[in-house]
């Protein structure tokens, strides 16, 4: 009998629930060599902090965000 696992997608988003962790988690992906890295992070804490408040905070449609 074999036992099917489920794994469930790791989403750095759920974790970012502080200004401190979403610093640290912005510097820890500034010192990889890819920028990518840093990319794939400022999506993880827009998506953490919602894209309707940051764009309400920076005074910008939703839309101009993208």
């Amino acid at each position: 009998m074999t036992k099917k696992i489920t794994v469930a997608r790791f989403d750095a988003s759920n974790y970012l629930d502080s200004e401190e962790m979403i610093a640290e988690y912005l510097a820890a992906a500034l010192e990889d060599s890819n920028p990518d890295a840093f990319l794939s992070a400022l999506g993880d804490v827009a998506k953490a902090r919602g894209m309707a408040k940051i764009a309400k905070d920076a005074g910008l449609s939703r839309e101009s965000l993208y």
